[in-house]
């Protein structure tokens, strides 16, 4: 099955727009992570086949999905930004083997305890030192990512390790902020 997968456009919605029409009838289903920041009515995020809820979503968007042995979520709920723990969870509950999630804003494609867990990176401009904001294109059987530029529509796979040195980042603010309130 192919999938398009797009997180945190943030009514951002030229490029939405773009991708939407670029990719719809060339895929299986379309995946939206969360803070499209769109009403449920509108018609641009009802041309998804799942978008759940994100932390800039002001309508009742469901918190994740599963479907197919894909559980779809924003991430805000589960913690990401501290680790996949809270997911790896939800996942083993659900029976998903993969994962598409956003929120960090930090393009990333990682496998922890046999689960993929995708996030297709923010569609306005991603955290990082380039500048530009991406989407995902997977297919499941087998499995396989591919992150495209949200412009030029390129494969742009080269940003994931800069990615991953920034969640390590970010866990450790995390970490050393929960240590501070601790001993407050």
């Amino acid at each position: 099955m192919k999938l398009l997968v797009v997180s945190d456009s943030h009514r951002f919605d030229d490029d939405l727009v773009r991708v939407v029409n670029k990719y719809k009838n060339q895929v299986d289903m379309m995946i939206h992570c969360g803070d499209s920041s769109l009403p449920l009515d509108d018609p641009l995020i009802n041309e998804f086949d799942i978008a759940v809820q994100g932390n800039h979503d002001f309508d009742p968007f469901p918190k994740f999905v599963v479907k197919n042995g894909i559980l779809v979520t924003h991430g805000h709920y589960y913690d990401v930004y501290s680790g996949y723990d809270k997911l790896i969870q939800l996942c083993h509950e659900n029976h998903a083997s993969i994962c598409f999630h956003g929120h960090t804003h930090v393009p990333t494609h990682q496998i922890h305890d046999g689960i993929h867990f995708v996030n297709p990176g923010c569609m306005m401009m991603n955290r990082g030192s380039y500048g530009f904001g991406t989407y995902v294109l997977a297919e499941t059987n087998p499995f396989e990512v591919h992150f495209y530029h949200h412009h030029t529509d390129e494969i742009c796979d080269e940003i994931l390790d800069e990615g991953l040195e920034l969640l390590e980042e970010f866990k450790e603010i995390v970490r050393n902020y929960e240590l501070s309130k601790n001993k407050a």
